[in-house]
């Protein structure tokens, strides 16, 4: 029989330089063991790609949300028979790290460990953008955990510019009050799978798969990763001391009681906007008019929570 293959995608800056050493000593004596670092900002993909196309078993992003986005995505872009074969986990270093908030997983090696060798793999919806056709036609983006409109792209582009020895939390919570401080909310609108159209002025719309964003704000309490369904989170003008005040929810997972947020769930959407940049998983993907669906069970996930395969 055929040794068990796992790949390791790591990023190059987040990740300690111990860590290859480590992971080689902790797996490299049961398993055969592939270590990737990356060396721009898109290199985790081509090399999930190929991992997948040449064929492993486990496919483990380490580093940050953007790190397993790029892993996703270099995945979906494989064909489907050998996305099969493969379950990706993710050992996470990054900043925010909260798509793994929803699958349980930790910063643990001996976790990791764990869930390879009792087979924890967990099917989970994704997230399909289908942006609008530019120079080089439609571009289609997946994303595990949230794509977003409004105010949280501003904080992306705000926490980008800010200095990366800062902690997670002080740098998100301080981009969240500078943006605050600035940004007005923008004219979008929505058509949803049911025909119903939604116009208005949003600070925010967050379409998510996962629960969380902004290291641990709990933005879409009634998500989750493998109901078929996509949340939506429409946030009407809110200013820096409402977000102080729905701090305490949103950091419980709880719906934000107040008539400026509107909760709804659905299969699809198209969102059009004005000057609206979309940000997805954390990074910077484009601009609307986009159109959102969730496919089912699209990805093999290690996984701390949740039904194993075959067990619903």
């Amino acid at each position: 029989m055929d040794q068990t293959r796992l790949v390791f995608i790591l990023h190059g800056q987040r990740c300690p330089r111990s860590l290859p050493n480590r992971l080689l000593e902790k797996f490299g004596q049961h398993f055969q063991v592939d270590i990737h670092i990356t060396t721009s900002a898109v290199s985790a993909e081509a090399m999930a790609l190929a991992a997948v196309t040449q064929g492993c078993d486990f496919l483990i992003a380490v580093g940050g949300d953007g790190t397993i986005h790029e892993v996703i995505n270099g995945v979906m872009r494989a064909p489907a028979a050998a996305r099969e074969r493969v379950a990706v986990g993710a050992l996470p270093f990054g900043t925010g790290n909260d798509f793994v908030r929803s699958l349980g997983v930790s910063d643990s090696v001996e976790q990791l460990d764990g869930l390879i060798r009792s087979g924890q793999v967990r099917r989970i919806d994704l997230g399909r953008l289908t942006l609008a056709g530019g120079p080089e036609g439609e571009r289609v983006v997946w994303f595990g955990n949230i794509a977003s409109l409004g105010i949280s792209s501003a904080i992306v582009e705000q926490v980008k510019r800010l200095p990366r020895w800062l902690p997670a939390s002080v740098a998100f919570y301080w981009s969240i009050v500078l943006t605050l401080l600035r940004y007005r909310p923008r004219r979008m609108r929505l058509l949803l799978d049911n025909g119903e159209v939604i116009s208005g002025d949003f600070i925010s719309l967050c379409v998510a798969n996962g629960r969380y964003f902004g290291s641990g704000l709990g933005i879409a309490p009634m998500a989750r990763l493998d109901d078929g369904l996509l949340e939506v989170v429409m946030i009407a003008n809110a200013g820096s001391w409402d977000f102080v005040r729905f701090l305490p929810t949103l950091r419980k997972a709880q719906p934000v009681l107040d008539a400026r947020v509107r909760y709804l769930s659905v299969r699809s959407l198209s969102i059009d906007g004005q000057a609206c940049p979309l940000e997805v998983d954390g990074e910077l993907a484009g601009h609307a008019p986009a159109h959102i669906e969730v496919v089912p069970q699209a990805l093999r996930c290690l996984s701390a929570l949740g039904a194993q395969e075959g067990v619903h």
